[in-house]
């Protein structure tokens, strides 16, 4: 059978929700008989079943009568009838210090979900079901939290507010903290959704906690018949329990990033590897998560996804969410949260050994140029700067191809900077540059260039499109200094100890051959 379509999941949603709705309005129905008849019968003299059976009565009218009191004996202690209840003392009833933060909570000002989620709300009703009136206070405190609860976690806009505030305050404040995973725990663990431990508890979602306090509450004590039927007739507990398939994702994300912030401090060296994320992607997807992270950051679908960003909070760095690569399955599907430009204090991963073979794992430090400032370049500056050694390109394009980000596209005047002549120097003799500079290359003009290093690359090519042999022409015409107009009449191109010869390919035309001046192809990569 095939599957069902979103449309299908929805519309089943739908008619489950119809179907517990008349579930529901069945069994208040019933409900509000059994309290009308209990009330009846308590109006009529009938006593509480657990008060014990009515004392036998005596004489003509047929009623309970009780016994005539008798005189104390002197010096005699009076005692207690089995059935009196203790009076609360004078001033009240003392409230527990669960009801006072509940209490303390307001949902209308200075409302703080941190707080309201640290609440104990396991021994909050008994503790207070003695005494109705401050019951009563507390069930409706928890009406009225519970649809503030929704309103600021289901809205993407408050709900990325929020989010940005965690983030920046586990950026601040995390790495000297070492007891961050501990204490941040109980404080932002299920504000969104369940939070569940690997293998360990489940922390259920602050509403439906709510929720329970609120069905205890009204289920204990001796609340009044009037504000009971009142109170059970009140939707507003399903409406904040309610969500669609989209605010379910939301939430579920969120959450996981959550979880995710609060599991390590932060390594201003290294990223955070965002675990319970990558784990909700494998079940849902990566593009309906990346989907979600875009309607919370108001960031691009396809990603990065910006969560902090210097023109806001000028002490930080910029912060970006990394989807994982196209393609990436099971464990190789990773999100990480990061700074959109590597840190100058990083390592550089990419230099270049004495043979021009670039090698990976050399330190900042040890690149040549570092020292004079180079460093401090980066793909947005690389074309305005002068001198650009090796080690500039090397950072450059290592750091687009780890971000999985394309470069932007170079000046109109590019070949007239001093830029362009390290980049056709670490093109000519780098392959593994040319390799790392095919992953992160430019997305449009100029076309040529991208071509010819796919040669240069490859060592043989053949151009998809029609129009393709026309630009790496024109581009190795600007090689060999002949001009982007100029065709040699043999079809072969020498420049920097590399010649290039035209071919034909059969039916899909002419191909592109480029070997070293010794004669030896190019190594394919």
């Amino acid at each position: 059978m095939a599957a069902d379509s979103d449309a299908d999941e929805i519309q089943r949603e739908r008619e489950d929700r119809q179907a517990a709705e008349r579930r529901r309005l069945d069994g208040e129905k019933v409900r509000r008989r059994e309290e009308l008849a209990r009330l009846k019968a308590f109006d009529a003299g009938a006593r509480s079943p657990r008060a014990g059976p009515p004392v036998a009565a005596s004489g003509t009218s047929g009623r309970p009568r009780s016994e005539p009191a008798r005189p104390l004996a002197p010096n005699a202690t009076p005692t207690p009838a089995t059935d009196s209840r203790p009076r609360a003392p004078i001033g009240g009833p003392i409230r527990p210090e669960s009801t006072r933060a509940l209490l303390a909570v307001d949902p209308a000002e200075h409302f703080d979900v941190q707080t309201l989620n640290v609440v104990p709300l396991t021994g909050l009703v008994p503790s207070v079901e003695d005494d109705p009136r401050l019951l009563e206070r507390v069930a409706h405190r928890l009406l009225e939290l519970m649809a503030r609860v929704k309103q600021e976690v289901d809205d993407p806009l408050s709900a990325g507010a929020f989010l940005r505030e965690r983030v920046l305050e586990w950026y601040r404040f995390s790495g000297a903290d070492p007891d961050w995973p501990v204490r941040m725990a109980t404080r932002w663990a299920g504000i969104f959704a369940d939070s569940r431990v690997s293998g360990g508890t489940l922390h259920p979602w602050l509403n439906r906690r709510l929720a329970a306090a609120w069905a205890e509450a009204i289920s204990a004590g001796r609340l009044s018949a009037r504000w009971r039927r009142g109170i059970l007739r009140d939707r507003r507990t399903e409406a904040s329990l309610a969500r669609t398939p989209s605010q379910l994702i939301q939430s579920e994300v969120a959450q996981a990033l959550l979880d995710d912030l609060v599991a390590r401090p932060r390594d201003p060296d290294a990223p955070l590897p965002l675990v319970r994320l990558s784990e909700l992607a494998v079940r849902r997807q990566v593009p309906t998560i990346n989907d979600s992270l875009a309607l919370l950051f108001s960031s691009p679908e396809n990603g990065p996804f910006v969560v902090l960003h210097p023109n806001r909070y000028p002490d930080c760095e910029e912060l970006v969410i990394r989807p994982p690569a196209p393609g990436s399955a099971g464990a190789a599907l990773a999100y990480s949260l990061a700074t959109a430009r590597s840190s100058r204090r990083g390592t550089v991963r990419l230099s270049l050994s004495a043979d021009g073979v670039v090698v990976a794992g050399a330190g900042a430090d040890a690149v040549p140029g570092a020292e004079n400032g180079e460093s401090e370049i980066d793909a947005s500056t690389v074309w305005e700067a002068d001198p650009v050694g090796a080690a500039t390109w090397l950072r450059v394009v290592d750091d687009r191809r780890r971000e999985r980000r394309r470069l932007d596209p170079p000046p109109k005047d590019f070949r007239s900077r001093p830029a362009f002549a390290a980049l056709r120097k670490l093109i000519v003799e780098s392959a593994e540059f040319r390799k790392a500079l095919l992953a992160a290359k430019w997305r449009g003009r100029p076309t040529g260039l991208p071509l010819l290093v796919a040669l240069l690359q490859k060592g043989r090519y053949v151009p998809e499109v029609a129009t393709d042999f026309e630009y790496l022409e024109a581009e190795l015409a600007e090689w060999t200094d002949d001009g982007p107009d100029a065709r040699p009449s043999e079809g072969v191109w020498a420049f920097d100890g590399w010649t290039v010869r035209r071919e034909t390919a059969g039916d899909r035309g002419v191909a592109y051959r480029a070997e070293r001046a010794t004669g030896r192809p190019s190594r394919p990569a």
